[in-house]
C-alpha cells in the first residue's frame, strides 16, 4: 500500500513514530498534489489538506486520524505587518493548499471583516511590508513562528473546535480499515520522538524546546470534536458561498 504525506515536521514525526514496515510505504510529496495521487493510485491513502474535499467529496476519510491541531502549535502561521480593516491582500508562501487560500479568506471574514485578496509569493520576492500567511517548515527556521500568529488558533477562535489540517483519505474503505489496523494508537510515540529531538536537525535550541513544550496540541487520533471541526470548516464554506451545496463526509 502507497501512503502519501505532505512534507512537515509533523508528518516526519508520525513517520518516526511507526513500524519499519509501514514507514516504508510512506512517500513525501506537496500537499495540493496528494489527492490527485491518491485517485489516480487506487488502494492508496494519504493526507491531504481538509479543504481538498470540496473538489473531491467522493473520496473516503478516515474518522480517527489526520493531523489536528488544538492550540497555538500548526503548520501555518500568519504575520501581519497591516492590521484589522487595513488588510488588503494576504500573500501565501511555502507549502500552499487549499486551506490557506479557502480558510485564509473565511479566517479574514470572520475575524477581521474584509475581503482579501490571495496572492502566491515565492521565497525569492520581498516580503517586507507584506500580510503572509506561511506554510510547512519554514515557519521554524530562525525562530520565525514565534513572531507570528497560529492559523491553528484563528481557525479554533471561528468554530470554537479543534483545527483539522490534514485528512486520511483513500478512494477505497479498505484501505482506510488496513491502515488504521497497522498504525494502532501511535500518539504515544509520537510525544516520545519529540522528546528526544527526533525531528528538525537544523531548528535552533529555542525553536526545538517551543516545540516541545506545545507538542500537546498536535494529534493524530481524531474524535468528535474534530470530526465536527471538519464539518463545519466545510459549511463555512457553503455559508460563505464558496460552494453551493454542503458536502456529506464519507467517513470511514
Amino acid at each position: 500500500m502507497n501512503i502519501y504525506f505532505p512534507k512537515n515536521i509533523f508528518t516526519e514525526v508520525i513517520r518516526n513514530s511507526v513500524n519499519e514496515e509501514i514507514a516504508s510505504q510512506i512517500s513525501f510529496h506537496p500537499s495540493s498534489l496528494i489527492a490527485r495521487k491518491i485517485i489516480k493510485d487506487s488502494g492508496s491513502v494519504g493526507l491531504i489538506p481538509t479543504m481538498d474535499l470540496l473538489g473531491h467529496k467522493d473520496l473516503f476519510v478516515s474518522k480517527s486520524f489526520g493531523i489536528s491541531f488544538e492550540e497555538s502549535l500548526c503548520n501555518s502561521y500568519l504575520y501581519f505587518q497591516t492590521h484589522g480593516a487595513s488588510i488588503k491582500e494576504v500573500n501565501l508562501l511555502g507549502d500552499l493548499s487549499s486551506n490557506e487560500a479557502i480558510i485564509g479568506k473565511l479566517i479574514m471574514r470572520e475575524l477581521y471583516g474584509v475581503d482579501v485578496q490571495m496572492n502566491l509569493l515565492t521565497g525569492s520576492q520581498n516580503q517586507d511590508n507584506k500580510d503572509i500567511i506561511s506554510v510547512g517548515d519554514i515557519n521554524f527556521e530562525n525562530d520565525k513562528f514565534l513572531s507570528g500568529i497560529s492559523f491553528a488558533e484563528e481557525v479554533i477562535e471561528v468554530l470554537s473546535l479543534p483545527y483539522v489540517n490534514f485528512i486520511l483519505v483513500s478512494t477505497e474503505k479498505s484501505a482506510l480499515e488496513n491502515f488504521h489496523s497497522s498504525i494502532g494508537n501511535i500518539q504515544p510515540q509520537i510525544y516520545l520522538q519529540v522528546e528526544v529531538e527526533n525531528f528538525g536537525n537544523s531548528f535552533s535550541e529555542k525553536t526545538k524546546m517551543k516545540i516541545k513544550e506545545d507538542i500537546s496540541s498536535f494529534v493524530c487520533g481524531l474524535d468528535d470534536q474534530d470530526r465536527d471541526g471538519i464539518d463545519q470548516l466545510l459549511r463555512l464554506a457553503f455559508y460563505h458561498e464558496m460552494i453551493s451545496e454542503i458536502i456529506e463526509v464519507k467517513f470511514i
